[in-house]
């Protein structure tokens, strides 16, 4: 009878890769407006960089645009690109 655990690894649906656990920072876009989330717990590939965000996490994401209170606001500039070839 084994008696060690054993930790299951985590890997990437996308390449394989190995997921490790981190905290990013998180833009979510709703209804023209840019929300910016910090500390937020997440699982990136080590191979190819692809997040990983749980349903609970995105969850609480939407409960805090809807009811919560950030804790401060930033003004973002916005620019159109246009390429050099283009101007």
């Amino acid at each position: 009878m084994k008696t060690k655990l054993h930790r299951k690894r985590m890997l990437c649906a996308i390449c394989g890769g190995q997921l490790r656990k981190t905290v990013i920072t998180h833009e979510e876009k709703r209804g023209g407006k840019l929300y910016l989330f910090r500390k937020v717990p997440a699982k990136v590939c080590g191979a190819c960089g692809e997040i990983w965000i749980a349903g609970e996490t995105l969850a609480e994401i939407s409960r805090l645009i809807r009811e919560g209170e950030p804790v401060r606001k930033i003004e973002t500039p916005v620019y159109d690109f246009v390429p050099a070839s283009a101007r």
